[in-house]
């Protein structure tokens, strides 16, 4: 019984043997670029909060204090995204005997990108949301999200 080996449509580049793994380094860095685009938008947000001005019985003021609050995309997540794309194209280059192969790295590479993005823009959402606005004026410990956003925290006195 003869072997079948499947063949890929790969359009005008049918003559190139690589065509199929070219196809798909270009289809990797296309989610690449989408998914940064998306987590730019995803990971963004803001919150505030001032505390009331008291004056003493002694005729003390105390300052109202405002706190803002941006959360930001954060550099490593880039930084992430672009090292998971060198590291599958450079492992295709290295490691790849078949076709199959090849896009088996690269469809797991694209899984990755997805992932840490997906992760990433929910990890810094939810921190966010949780966040005590109270607890930017009282006083309190912020932790921020780090590797998964970037927060910067701005406190003024009225």
């Amino acid at each position: 019984m003869p072997m079948m080996t499947p063949t890929v449509d790969t359009g005008q580049l049918s003559r190139l043997p690589a065509g199929p793994v070219l196809m798909r380094i270009r289809r990797l860095i296309v989610t690449a670029g989408l998914a940064a685009f998306a987590y730019t938008v995803l990971s963004s947000g803001s919150a505030g909060s001032c505390s009331d001005g008291v004056t003493s019985a002694d005729g003390v003021v105390t300052p109202t204090t405002c706190a803002h609050l941006a959360l930001r995309p954060s550099w490593a997540v880039y930084a992430a995204l672009a090292v998971i794309v060198f590291v599958a194209i450079g492992r295709v280059a290295r490691r790849a005997e078949t076709v199959e192969a090849a896009r088996r790295i690269l469809d797991r590479a694209a899984v990755a990108i997805v992932v840490i993005v997906l992760v990433s823009a929910a990890v810094g959402l939810v921190w966010i949301m949780t966040l005590s606005p109270q607890s930017l004026t009282d006083g309190s410990a912020v932790l921020f999200p780090f590797p998964f956003s970037s927060a910067e925290l701005t406190i003024t006195h009225e």
